[in-house]
């Protein structure tokens, strides 16, 4: 029986019939998104990778709009466009194609730990993403009621006036949980800001965010001056490196820079930062000179990169 059971699972993986996880819905079958109509900044590959993970990952990354999933391979393409305009998808026996719509978003289960009281998504590669947009509330336990019934036998004894001291109840202190920011990481509760600085090996954007996300974190979103003032006075960064990565990606569709958790950069960040040469590939790094916001093809250069910490902090 054990060797029959092993022979079904080895042939599932060569010929790539096993059935898939109950409440996956396959948008395509046998075809994926060409991947030669891709830019670096479109994509983020994962392997090995199961199909569950693959879709857990997209839905942590509110910039994803499709994944390719490879069975065979265990290989998932995390990708942030989907079939459609100049982009098609090619036929692949091997290959499955899922858009965001179809993904079942009730894959996040709900967290027990006090930092995250939201839904947290298990990553492959280590740590969790908590959305803390869904949190439910739990009523307060109301304790049991407790009945005595007592039988009294009357008496000629008139008993004694009783005297009533007042109870002083004094209040339980709330305590606020910490935040789950690794110890080696940077924390400022006041911003918030998790974050920690890689300055070796350098990496390009694509190559940075995946090391991100390798321990559960992203590239940093650094959206308020608050944050380019750590980063330059972090006590990692050595004095000569003077360009870092951003979380932050130009998007050919409205013809702006948006930030990975899907927010535009708005017009002012634009303005500011004379952000107006966008254009396909184009990513935004931190300088240590103003302007400290600039841009660069995603992968032309080799740069060091901030990571930021999120999930369960805010």
């Amino acid at each position: 029986m054990c060797w029959r059971m092993a022979l079904f699972w080895t042939l599932c993986v060569i010929l790539s019939w096993c059935p898939l996880p109950l409440g996956i819905t396959i948008t395509v079958y046998n075809h994926c998104l060409d991947s030669g109509a891709l830019g670096p900044s479109d994509v983020t590959t994962l392997s090995p990778i199961g199909v569950q993970q693959c879709i857990k990952h997209c839905l942590r990354d509110r910039g994803c709009l499709s994944i390719s999933y490879w069975r065979r391979d265990l290989k998932c393409a995390v990708q942030r466009v989907k079939a459609g305009g100049t982009i098609n998808l090619v036929a692949d026996p091997t290959c499955f194609y899922i858009e965001r719509a179809d993904l079942p978003t009730a894959m996040a289960a709900a967290c027990a730990t006090s930092s995250c009281q939201g839904h947290c998504t298990p990553l492959s590669q280590g740590g969790i993403f908590c959305d803390t947009s869904g949190t439910t509330t739990f009523p307060e336990e109301t304790p049991a009621t407790t009945t005595t019934t007592t039988t009294t036998t009357p008496t000629t004894t008139t008993p004694p006036p009783t005297t009533t001291t007042p109870t002083t109840t004094t209040p339980t202190p709330t305590t606020t949980p910490s935040p789950t920011c690794p110890s080696n990481y940077h924390w400022d509760p006041s911003i918030p800001f998790c974050h920690r600085i890689t300055t070796y090996p350098k990496a390009t954007w694509p190559e940075a965010r995946t090391a991100c996300q390798t321990v559960g974190a992203d590239l940093a979103i650094i959206d308020v001056s608050a944050k380019f003032s750590k980063i330059l006075n972090d006590p990692d960064r050595p004095s000569t490196s003077h360009k870092h990565w951003m979380g932050a990606v130009f998007n050919t569709t409205t013809n702006t820079y948006y930030w990975i958790d899907g927010r535009d950069v708005g017009a002012t960040f634009t303005s500011t930062y004379d952000l107006d040469d966008g254009e396909a590939d184009t990513c935004l790094y931190w300088y240590h000179h103003s302007p400290q916001t600039r841009e660069k093809e995603c992968t032309d250069r080799h740069y060091a990169y901030v990571c930021e910490f999120r999930a369960g902090l805010y």
